[in-house]
């Protein structure tokens, strides 16, 4: 059956040209982080929803205008929207409803299709698909027989060629990461593995920064990711995470490589931000083999310790860019701090070698010794009092200092801190299963009015939460381990309720979040998510 696109937008060059003229100015006039993207609103809303009953007379039928099909175990639809002459594409699903099982898959018009599932759903109830390259994006989901899902597509992001592109004088100073040896370095792969472009969407807008995985003191890899509260400070934007790992050139100023080839990690847990020292802490939902996970210091520093750091600064392979590039400073501790960023929460520095740019926010600042690369702080920015570019000698980095972070995220990184693995109880959160697992819930009106919902626990596994009055009980949610079965922590939900309704059961111990929706004016579709979550006490 041959099924044309659900939405076919027209070039943004020739359809919003204003839209891309803005994003060229922001990054023009160096504000930080850089954007890479804008959204582009989708008119004609594609409405998607599978139920077993709409295939029990045919194998195949047209719905939401895609191409939806039936067999005895699965139910199937697939469709595709198109954007003339875009570079790269992410689609939007909000109002999700996916049973137990689900599975989606996202493609371009060439390579291999991308597997996602509802662990990329955030707080508000929606899903940013991960990355396809070229003018058209395919999407499949794929449900179990006999059970029913939804979503619906308002808007999609377009990422935008040479966005990013820099005239030439101002990238003079930065050097290729892959023209930097051990000999300079001794912990340069380490570095190089441990650091990844970061994209992601926050309000209308994509963004790119640098991040880079930290050990704990335990050393067991969990894939903990630090970088700027002024790039990710919210659970959707991390939800939207995309991080792009080892995009560096094989060669010392060779041709520049495709970021479709690299391997890449989609979603994270948002765990703890601050703008003080702007700082965050993220917990990936995965990441790629062969990835060095640094050590930290939370010791400060003396004027004159060397610095070193890899990062992203203009990550468009489309232009005249480098992928990784690497930079050095020295600690500076005595001149006049610039009045926004002030000591101790900023380490400033002083540039002997590269420099950064844009995309480099977020990227961690290490220093070597002992044969080890220590984390001392992530990019904020940098800082003249000549009016100087990044690529004069007498520009500063600021960096958010981790001797000041260290105390807000010691639950993660050192084992006789306080436990992250107990739920705190709140007006909004019910504490299940052993006090490990969170759950909250929010609710939307039809007329758009929303807001979180009151938590009341009633047995160690069960709570009920409700909305505008105690009286009116809305929901019940229960989390219960039967792990003594080998499978897991199931997650039950009922609802009286047919307003919209977003329920999130985080992990504690692990970070791990699954959520459950229900669309506004739809009665509420019961939860039996018999495989939530695999780890077990």
């Amino acid at each position: 059956m041959d099924i044309r696109p659900a939405v076919v937008l027209p070039a943004a060059a020739t359809a919003t040209p204003e839209s891309i003229d803005a994003i060229r100015q922001w990054n023009a006039e160096g504000r930080m982080p850089a954007k890479n993207g804008f959204v582009r609103p989708i008119v004609d809303a594609v409405h998607v929803s599978l139920r077993a009953n709409d295939t029990a007379k045919q194998s195949s039928a047209v719905s939401g205008r895609g191409h939806m099909t039936s067999t005895a175990t699965a139910i199937t639809w697939s469709g595709s929207f198109r954007v003339e002459k875009a570079a790269e594409l992410r689609l939007h699903l909000e109002e999700i409803t996916l049973p137990a099982g689900a599975m989606m898959w996202v493609y371009g018009n060439s390579g291999e299709a991308i597997a996602f599932d509802s662990s990329l759903v955030d707080d508000r109830g929606g899903l940013w698909t991960p990355s396809v390259y070229g003018d058209t994006a395919h999407l499949e989901v794929e449900i179990p027989a006999n059970s029913t899902a939804g979503f619906v597509v308002r808007e999609l992001l377009e990422i935008v060629a040479n966005a990013l592109t820099p005239s030439p004088s101002d990238i003079s100073c930065l050097v290729d990461a892959a023209c930097i040896s051990t000999a300079t370095n001794s912990k340069i792969d380490a570095l190089k593995r441990a650091t990844a472009q970061l994209a992601y969407v926050k309000g209308g807008s994509g963004y790119v920064c640098t991040g880079g995985l930290l050990n704990s003191r335990a050393g067991d890899f969990v894939p903990y990711l630090l970088t700027a509260n002024h790039c990710i400070s919210d659970q959707s934007s991390a939800s939207s995470l995309q991080a792009t790992w080892d995009y560096a050139r094989a060669s010392c100023n060779g041709a520049i490589p495709s970021r479709s080839s690299f391997p890449k990690s989609t979603g994270a847990t948002l765990l703890a931000t601050s703008a003080s020292s702007d700082f965050t802490l993220l917990r990936l939902n995965s990441v790629p083999a062969g990835r060095w996970f640094l050590g930290w210091s939370a010791s400060s520093l003396a004027s004159g310790t060397s610095l070193c750091r890899v990062s992203h600064p203009v990550p468009d392979e489309y232009g005249i860019v480098l992928p990784q590039t690497y930079s050095t400073t020295y600690v500076d501790n005595t001149t006049a701090a610039c009045s926004s960023r002030p000591r101790p929460n900023t380490l400033y520095s002083t540039y002997f070698q590269g420099a950064t740019w844009g995309g480099s926010s977020g990227s961690p600042v290490v220093y070597v010794t002992q044969g080890d690369a220590y984390v001392v702080g992530q990019l904020t920015g940098t800082c003249s009092f000549t009016g100087s570019g990044d690529c004069d000698f007498r520009t500063r980095n600021m960096d958010g200092a981790f001797s000041v972070t260290y105390s807000s995220i010691t639950p993660w990184l050192e084992s006789s801190g306080p436990s992250p693995a107990v739920c705190t109880p709140s007006a909004s959160t019910v504490c299940l299963s052993g006090d490990r697992f969170a759950v909250s819930a929010t609710w939307q009106f039809p007329d758009g009015k929303s807001g979180p919902a009151t938590g009341v626990r009633i047995t160690s596994d069960t709570g009920y939460f409700w909305f505008i009055q105690s009286s009116n009980v809305e929901l019940v949610v229960k989390v219960l381990n039967a792990c003594s079965l080998n499978a897991g922590v199931w997650v039950f939900a009922g609802g009286l309720t047919n307003v919209g309704v977003v329920i999130t059961v985080r992990d504690t111990k692990t970070g791990s979040v699954k959520t459950y929706t229900n669309p506004v004016n739809v009665a509420f579709q019961p939860v039996q998510d018999t495989s939530a979550f695999s780890s077990c006490p």
